[in-house]
This record gives C-alpha cells, structure tokens and sequence, in this order.
C-alpha cells in the first residue's frame, strides 16, 4: 500500500518517516492528500497552540522559552515556524530557526519551518495537514508561530485550540488592536519585553480595551507580561495554558472549537476546489478572449462580465 511505510513510522515515533511526510504534503507531492487521508482518523490528540502578533514583538523568542519549559514538564513538543516567503521565488529566510536556539539544540524538540508562500492570514496553506502528521506522531503539544502580518492575521483561530497574541510596548499594537480583529481571536495576551518601561502600561491599555463592547460578551481573557529574553513570566504563561487546556476538555468547549475548525477546513477546501474547477473551465472556454476583449476596450465592466461567464457555466453545466 502506498505510503504504508512512511505511516507506520510516523506512529512507532519515526523523525526521518515524519519529516519525509511533512516534505510530501508541504511540496503537494502526488497523492499527497492520500496520505494525509490515511493518518487523520488517528490524530485529535494534541493540545495545538498558536502564536500571533506583529513582527518584532519577539514571537520566536517566545515560543523557543515556551518550548523549552513545556519538555521540562514532561511534554513533547513540536514547532511549526512560519516565514514570510518571495512573491516572486516562494522561497523563505527560515530566520525563526536562528531565534530558537534552545529548541533547536535539543533533540526532543521537533521544529520545523516552513515558507507562506503567499498565503494571507499568517498561515501556509500546507500547515493544518502538518498539524496533523504532528499529531498523530504523538507530540503532546503543537506550537504554531505565524508570519506576524498584523492585524488580518486571524486564520491562525481556525486551527488552534488556544491562541495567544503577542504584542510588545512601544510598538502601536495596544492601539492598532482596537481596530483589528486579532483583538477578538485572543485567548491569551502576552506583553513581551516586559523589561522596557511601559510594558505594564500596554497590559493595562489592553485591559481596557476588553471591556469594549465589541469584546464585553467574551469571557475574561489573561493578559501576561513576560520578557523572552529574560526567562520571565514564562512559568505563568505555560500554568495559564494547562488551566485552558483543562477547561476546554472538562467543558466540553473542544468539542465546539472542533466543530469549528472543521468547518472552516471543510469550506475553505470547497472554496478551493471550485474555483480551480470553475478557473479551469472557463478560463480555457471560447468565450474568455472575447469577454476579456470587450472588458479591455471598456463595453463591459468586469463585474457584469464575471457574472455573464458564470451563468453561462452553470446553464451548461445543468444540460450536461
């Protein structure tokens, strides 16, 4: 059976097999959803943890001391480190391994990084099927840092079981945040660099800012400082995650951010599907240069054109 081998070496606790898998799926090799489809009634297991922000809030640095305290506790653990990619190459930096060093040295921890590749929201396209791969390897705890786009940085909601936004004094986030979604995604603040001086004035601002209206209805949401570089307030951090893992589980409020989350997975490859369908058909139909035509020399706008093309679709799709 295909990838037969490679599945079994993820679940006996294979790095070489897991790593091949996660190559497979990034890169969309054939029959790479074959192979994702194999393994995923086997995953659920692990507590998937996300971390947002704008860039230079110290992010890596965050996850690399979250990491390393986690596997002092007993957790196994894996990274997924998102870079921005080239418009123009889709090739990455992969700068986030050089802020992890701890995690990086130690053999325990799994860190992988991988390009965006364009994709908006923070995430790569490939990272929810890596999850997966994680997942059913065993590691207790999936650490997913995103690109640090800012505020349309929200996608990250879709896959994680709690998310944490960082943000850092000095930079604008307290006030950028109130108008930005990323506010509400939150199930966690983090102030890093709690060492400059008005770190403890941010975290008051963001307090503030949660009792908004926008925001009042959702239950009360930890606002920490902690400074990475320092190792400070990392202990409070990592007791604030077990607390929400415990209570998602005990609630039965997994089962909702699951259902959630399935959703969204299920729609957006819908979305995806169909428009690589409808893309293929109509952009490859007669009609195409002639509308294209008519928009170009301004006798049709596009939006009349677009919709022209779509009914056309579909009344040839409904005589087939």
């Amino acid at each position: 059976m295909e990838f037969l081998g490679i599945i079994e070496g993820i679940k006996s606790g294979n790095k070489r097999a897991l790593a091949r898998a996660i190559t497979i799926v990034e890169n969309n090799e054939e029959n790479y959803l074959e192979l994702v489809s194999k393994i995923y009634l086997s995953s659920g297991k692990a507590h998937i943890i996300g971390i947002t922000g704008s860039p230079g809030t110290g992010k890596s640095t965050l996850v690399d001391r979250v990491a390393s305290k986690l596997h002092m506790d007993g957790k196994s653990i894996a990274i997924i480190a998102i870079d921005p990619s080239s418009p123009f190459s889709n090739g990455a930096i992969l700068g986030d391994r050089i802020r992890m060093s701890n995690s990086q040295k130690n053999p325990d921890i799994f860190v992988r990084s991988i390009a965006s590749r364009g994709q908006v929201g923070g995430l790569s396209k490939s990272v929810g099927n890596i999850t997966t791969l994680m997942d059913v390897f065993g590691y207790d705890c999936i650490l997913i840092e995103t690109v640090g786009s800012g505020q349309s940085e929200i996608e990250i909601m879709n896959l994680a079981h709690t998310t944490i936004v960082v943000t850092a004094p000095g930079l604008g986030d307290e006030i950028q945040a109130q108008k930005s979604g990323i506010m509400e995604i939150a199930n966690l603040f983090v102030v890093n660099k709690a060492d400059l001086p008005s770190a403890e004035m941010t975290a008051n601002q963001i307090q503030q800012m949660l009792h908004t209206e926008s925001v009042i209805k959702r239950k009360k949401v930890p606002v920490l400082l902690t400074s990475a570089l320092e190792d400070k307030g990392i202990e409070d951090l990592i007791e604030k995650l077990e607390v929400r893992w415990d209570e998602i589980n005990k609630t039965g409020e997994r089962e909702r951010i699951e259902n959630a989350h399935a959703t969204y997975k299920l729609t957006e490859s819908l979305k995806e599907k169909f428009l690589s369908y409808i893309e293929n058909e109509i952009l490859n139909g007669a009609e195409w240069n002639d509308i294209f035509k008519q928009v170009m020399d301004r006798k049709i706008n596009p939006e009349y054109a677009a919709n022209h093309l779509f009914t056309r679709f579909l009344k040839k799709e409904a005589d087939v």
